[in-house]
């Protein structure tokens, strides 16, 4: 149940107000609809490492996938765009987060599956937890 406070904002009983300008800081899985809406995901130290090795890891992996050659160009570059972008002194974990679910979703496409390649598997489960995604994304 909302109550009116003063024209154009709203306040739900938990807490939540909105009118004017909202900016969502440091957050992971959370969804806001409106106008005038950001959100920022990071990730710090030792999760960019692990990120990284993630990614070059599924990278070595992806070599195990039977896919046409239009498919492997695709998938090396989403993830070789999104190894360069960990690299960087503030990578954005949505673009991150972005490319990887490209590369599953071609790899999805091309009738291959990801959990029976021990491989590809154990990374892209360390990755889809590190950029915020569930494991169900690599069924």
């Amino acid at each position: 149940m909302t109550e009116e406070r003063e024209p154009g904002t709203v306040s739900g009983r938990s807490g939540i107000n909105a009118g004017g300008n909202v900016s969502i800081g440091d957050v992971s899985g959370q969804v806001a609809i409106g106008e005038n809406i950001s959100q920022i995901q990071s990730i710090k130290g030792a999760d960019i490492e692990k990120l990284r090795k993630s990614l070059l890891d599924f990278q070595k992996g992806l070599a195990k996938l039977d896919l046409s050659e239009e498919d492997k160009i695709i998938i090396n570059g989403d993830i070789s765009a999104a190894i360069k972008e960990s690299k960087k002194d503030k990578p954005r974990l949505s673009m991150i987060k972005d490319r990887f679910e490209s590369t599953i979703d071609i790899i999805k496409e091309s009738g291959k599956t990801i959990q029976n390649i021990s491989e590809l598997y154990e990374p892209a489960k360390k990755l889809a937890k590190l950029v915020g995604l569930g494991i169900a994304i690599l069924v």
